[in-house]
């Protein structure tokens, strides 16, 4: 049965179920995770799936930078990809950049330079983004220059700080590994490999290089999860992504090592069930995605963005 979805919709049932998991007590986590078929919680999800959701709806059409974060106003001012019963909030960095768009109709004035946009926000609205360049450019993608532009760019739009678009990078590059099929630890490995090349190579980026060192490691995987702090940059968060996929060997345990972290972060969740959703591509994911709110419309924005085969 699970066979048959399309990777742009694993990824979406992954972000909007991860998302959604961040909301439920322990024992319901484990419950959903045990056996979803007989799960009876409604699951809500919130804004970073419908950035998420915006952002395919965009680029099934295309890449135009202007379109894009259009698409996020009208989810900023018109709650469009926000229907009733879901989670909506605001981060600052993104509250702050949808306001100058709207005060300067600029793209590339919008976003925030700042260090506080260094953060983890921006990793989970990136990841169809990610997507949609591997298939755009293929695994390679970093050695095109529009490409890279392209992510940088769209990530520009609210969260413009070099550490954010160096992780939105680094995340990029695995899961175009991820979509070769790569084993999860070669896929981090040659990821990295990638970004570090290219990174060093712009001297814009290369001082932020030093927060991606540990992530580097060859024993990475092997660090006590207590050791991983959490500070809301998106470097660490990445970090506790990477390090709850490496160990794990299927969806439950990935998740399960996810909310280690403790239920104090919502965006390590939402990434690792997303990342875990097209790596294992396993029923329960689709069992589990019946529970979701406005489940509908997650299935009809992924079903476009496949018919108009923009999208891995």
């Amino acid at each position: 049965m699970a066979k048959k979805q399309a990777t742009i919709q694993f990824l979406m049932f992954g972000i909007a179920i991860g998302e959604s998991m961040t909301l439920l007590s322990n024992s319901q986590q484990t419950a959903l995770l045990s056996d979803p078929t007989h799960f009876d919680q409604p699951l809500h999800w919130g804004s970073h799936t419908s950035l998420s959701l915006t952002t395919i709806a965009s680029l099934s059409r295309g890449y135009q930078l202007t379109d894009v974060m259009n698409h996020f106003q009208n989810w900023y001012r018109k709650r469009q990809f926000a229907p009733e019963k879901t989670r909506q909030s605001v981060d600052a960095i993104t509250k702050k950049a949808m306001d100058n768009y709207t005060k300067n109709r600029d793209t590339l004035a919008s976003g925030i330079l700042e260090e506080t946009a260094d953060s983890e926000d921006i990793l989970v609205r990136m990841l169809p983004v990610a997507l949609y360049l591997h298939h755009e450019y293929g695994v390679s993608f970093i050695n095109d220059e529009s490409a890279m532009l392209t992510l940088h760019r769209i990530a520009g739009l609210t969260h413009n700080a070099e550490g954010a678009l160096v992780s939105v990078g680094m995340l990029s590059l695995i899961v175009s590994q991820i979509l070769e099929k790569q084993p999860i630890r070669d896929a981090v490995e040659n990821g990295l490999a990638f970004g570090f090349e290219y990174y060093s190579r712009h001297k814009v980026f290369e001082s932020e290089l030093a927060a991606f060192e540990e992530l580097n490691l060859p024993d990475f995987a092997n660090i006590p999860v207590a050791n991983i702090v959490l500070d809301g940059r998106s470097a660490s968060t990445l970090e506790a992504v990477i390090w709850s996929l490496l160990n794990s060997q299927n969806y439950t345990e990935a998740m399960m090592n996810a909310f280690m972290h403790g239920h104090a972060n919502s965006i390590v969740p939402t990434v690792v069930s997303a990342l875990a959703a097209i790596i294992y591509q396993e029923d329960l994911i689709i069992q589990a995605s019946e529970q979701l709110t406005s489940r509908k419309l997650i299935v009809s924005v992924t079903n476009q963005a496949e018919r108009l085969g923009r999208f891995n």
